[in-house]
Order: C-alpha cells, then structure tokens, then sequence
C-alpha cells in the first residue's frame, strides 16, 4: 500500500460512494474547503483537488484556495488558471489534479448548468474522471454542507456521492 492511500484511509477520511466509484477525501481537506468558504463569504470561492488515484480509488489529499485573479460573486466563480497551474508544479508536484470545489453561499447544494458543464469541461482523454466538492449552506457558510460529485466519461450524468465515516 503506498503512502497515499495509507494516509487516505487513516480514520481522519470520509469515502464517498456511488455504484463502483469510491473517493476518500481527508478531513483536513474538507475542513479546509469549510475555512476558506466562510472567510470569503457571502462571495462564492473555490479551488483545485489534488490527489493520487491508487487501486481505482482516488484519494483526495489537499485543496487549493482561489488565486488573486480568482473572479467570485454572488452568484458565481472563476478560477485564476493560470496561477493554479503554477502553484500545483511547484508546491504540489506529486500530487495530481482531480477536479475542483466551490461554494453556494445561501444556496443549495445542486450543481447548476454552468457547474456541471465546468466539470465536463475538465474531461479528456487522458482524465476519464472528474471530481466536484461543493459546499452549500447559509449565506455566512457557517454550517456549510459539502457534496462530492463526479462525472466519468462516457456517462449521461453527474453522479452524487454518499459519504460513509471511515472506521
């Protein structure tokens, strides 16, 4: 077992489950994702999750915040790109890019149009499979819901996941 998936499955991890898809998020993760949703509310904010895919499962292992160029309103978000390809090859180099997160301040935890068509944007041919969090929750974030989505090439829909509390 590699290092990853060892620190993955540590009981400080939730799986999600959908149909044969398993996706272990580390809770320093989501509480991470939690942090950065109240400080920048009630603007929507977000970033990349970076992980490992070991044995099918992907585990994801950390999360970048929005860059400066990040654009977040109300109602909406747009990652800086650029910088997030820069800050991945250099602070992250071992890790691999396996989708994104955002929040719904005072919304619902339901991907829109514009959501579900950015995740089918990050499908290619060498990424099969891609990865959404999305917290949802009051306009301050305060008790914030996180849902973990993903969209694998080939299938109709996005697919929610149902978190199980790792033993």
């Amino acid at each position: 077992m590699s290092a990853a998936c060892a620190m993955a499955q540590a009981p400080g991890a939730v799986l999600y489950v959908s149909g044969p898809y398993r996706v272990w998020v580390r809770s320093v993760v989501l509480a991470k994702a939690q942090r950065l949703a109240r400080v920048r509310a009630p603007l929507e904010t977000g970033g990349l999750l970076l992980g490992q895919v070991v044995d099918g499962e992907a585990h994801v292992l950390a999360l970048t915040g929005p860059g400066r160029r990040a654009r977040r309103s109300r109602l909406g978000y747009e990652s800086d790109g650029a910088r997030d390809t820069r800050l991945v090859a250099r602070v992250h180099p071992e890790l691999h890019y396996l989708g994104d997160w955002h929040t719904h301040p005072g919304g619902p935890a339901v991907l829109s149009a514009t959501d579900v068509a950015s995740i089918q944007g990050a499908l290619t041919p060498s990424r099969p499979e891609a990865l959404h969090l999305l917290l949802a929750g009051p306009a301050d974030m305060g008790d914030a819901v996180a849902s973990l989505f993903t969209l694998v090439r080939g299938e109709s829909a996005v697919r929610r996941m149902t978190p199980e509390v790792a033993a």
